[in-house]
């Protein structure tokens, strides 16, 4: 029945509109991949380029490297504020095209420089909420939460591919990690061209196109407009909350290396944990899926904020348990993934629920832009405390920042449930 609505509400064929569904769920499913396997091999690119230096000097250069690269991710603002301008379908294949080609330079690296030069590039293109844009714009208020995490759900058979890739190439010593970068490039560049030639526009897209009721703006315009709307001051405290998530959430990216470092776990522990992880991850879409459009967005982003600081508590100690760090690490890792993608659903929903279709872009590349340059400083900022602490410690110090996002989101944000996307203004 919400199908058949859903159909009338939007002007497409139900065949289509299933055919949209299928299409963006292999766009997450490659989106994922390429989110996540860089954070999967941080300890092979280490024997393969930085064998010889110590622990704590090889996780300085892996954070400084990292924080370095991470100002690719503040180029996804453009492909978002593009995604306003020239359509939501002509970026949408070009960030898969992007994904792919990062993939195919990274495979040829034939030392560091070149290895992070690539992960760079990959970074422009990948966590890019042009799919988000594209279901959203195409399904009933009432069922914003429900379409996003099914297909949410679906793209976790990109973590699930990583990890069966990191079993083949992964191994204690002698690691094939460019074999890691097959996969994006094999699903890459075929679906760029499906989806160029074989999608539509998105219909609310189409609408205000068609309507002649978008406003020539310069570029310097374009941003100050969506500090113009309803919900400026709300979207500006959703700023502070994605920087303070930004900084703090350098334990991502070198789990995998500290796990290595403290050596209770095997690397092919490490990859059973990541593959458990990835299942534990259902349960915080199933919870958004089912939640978010019932009790609303804020409170499951204060449970998020919350689990996070506590988990990453659970596994940095846990690790250092030699009868049971297995058991230990699993679960704090899990809480934490299950917290971080739990968030990151809820803040990506907010954000397009708060801005107007003609800006929706734009305001969703700004602020993955403000969360890039949060990334980058806690990352470049714990590259000097790890050589004064160790990486674990650095882990503790920083994510306890994600507290301060539960009364910032209580006393700022507004509830969006149930807002209707073509009413914004």
């Amino acid at each position: 029945m919400s199908e058949n609505k859903n159909e009338k509400s939007t002007g497409r064929s139900k065949k289509y509109f299933i055919y949209i569904i299928f299409i963006l769920m292999l766009v997450q499913i490659l989106d994922s991949y390429a989110t996540v396997f860089p954070g999967a091999i941080p300890s092979a690119i280490a024997e393969s380029f930085l064998s010889g230096k110590s622990e704590n000097v090889q996780n300085a250069i892996m954070a400084f490297a990292t924080g370095a690269v991470s100002i690719g991710m503040y180029f996804l603002f453009f492909s978002h504020y593009l995604s306003d301008k020239l359509g939501r379908k002509k970026m949408l294949s070009v960030t898969v095209f992007g994904m792919a080609l990062a993939a195919l330079g990274m495979f040829f690296s034939f030392n560091f420089i070149m290895y992070m030069v690539f992960v760079f590039f990959l970074s422009f293109f990948f966590s890019s909420d042009i799919w988000l844009i594209y279901i959203n714009e195409e399904v009933k208020s009432n069922k914003r939460a429900y379409y996003s995490n099914i297909i949410l759900m679906a793209g976790l058979l990109g973590p699930i591919i990583m990890v069966i890739s990191r079993f083949i190439f992964i191994k204690e010593t002698g690691s094939f990690w460019q074999g890691m970068t097959i996969f994006p490039m094999l699903i890459g560049f075929p679906l760029c061209i499906v989806i160029y030639f074989t999608l539509k526009e998105t219909s609310r897209y189409q609408i205000m196109k068609e309507s002649g009721s978008t406003i020539s703006r310069s570029f310097k315009e374009d941003i100050g407009s969506i500090f113009k709307t309803e919900s400026r001051k709300p979207y500006t405290f959703l700023l502070l909350i994605v920087f303070l998530r930004g900084i703090s959430g350098i334990y991502i990216g070198l789990f995998e290396k500290y796990m290595s470092d403290v050596g209770t776990l095997t690397q092919d522990q490490i990859t059973m944990v990541f593959f458990l992880v990835i299942l534990a991850v259902i349960i915080a879409y199933a919870i958004n899926g089912f939640l978010a459009d019932r009790i609303g967005r804020k409170p499951l982003l204060y449970l998020w904020s919350f689990i996070a600081p506590v988990s990453v508590l659970i596994w940095v100690f846990g690790a250092h348990n030699t009868e049971n760090a297995f058991s230990i690490v699993l679960l704090g890792y899990s809480l934490t993934h299950i917290s971080t993608w739990g968030a990151i659903g809820i803040i990506r929903l907010i954000t397009i629920e708060m801005l107007p279709t003609d800006r929706r872009g734009t305001g969703i590349g700004f602020r993955s832009l403000i969360g890039g340059i949060g990334g980058t400083i806690g990352l470049l900022l714990s590259g000097v405390i790890i050589l004064f602490v160790g990486l674990g410690t650095t882990f503790i110090i920083f994510v306890m920042g994600q507290f301060i996002v539960i009364p910032i989101a209580y006393f700022f944000l507004k509830e969006t449930k149930g807002v209707e996307l073509s009413e914004i203004k």
